[in-house]
């Protein structure tokens, strides 16, 4: 008997895994609800919350050497307190709020509703609810890249002397 016979094949592959747009979509918007969720966990215990990220550093410029270190990223919540100091949860994804029936917030009323609030909608989204809406905001973020690539790469006509 060989080793091999002792193990179950497949013919699955990592890149097959990660080729449905929707599906990386809906993992992206769900790691960043994971991230306001913490924030919000910290905020409710009366405590500081940042986000660690590493970055790479060049350590040595003459050899150019480099190494990754863990560093602070600034945190934004994506809920607010409105003039009635109602709290309102605004979705956003790729630096766009998202557009749910229509309307670019949600009224959660309390900062404790804010973790049940988040947690709802992180369901909603891994079931595919928000698709068109993160769509649109992805194409909204790409159109204005787009744009302005577009103007920064044409040239500016010379004044006639």
């Amino acid at each position: 008997m060989s080793i091999l016979s002792s193990l179950t094949l497949s013919d699955a592959t990592k890149r097959t895994e990660n080729t449905d747009p929707k599906a990386n979509l809906r993992r992206k918007m769900a790691a960043s609800l994971d991230v306001q969720i913490a924030g919000a966990n910290a905020e409710i215990a009366g405590q500081h919350y940042a986000v660690e990220v590493e970055k790479w550093f060049t350590t040595d410029p003459s050899t150019g050497t480099k190494e990754r270190r863990k560093v602070q990223k600034v945190f934004r919540r994506m809920w607010f307190k409105d003039g009635t100091d109602r709290v309102m949860l605004e979705l956003r994804f790729a630096g766009k709020p998202l557009l749910i029936a229509g309307k670019s917030s949600i009224v959660v009323g309390t900062v404790d509703q804010i973790v049940p609030t988040l947690q709802t909608v992180k369901k909603a989204v891994l079931a595919g609810e928000l698709d068109a809406a993160l769509k649109a905001a992805l194409d909204s973020r790409k159109r204005t890249l787009k744009q302005k690539t577009a103007t920064a790469a044409t040239p500016t006509p010379k004044a006639a002397k």
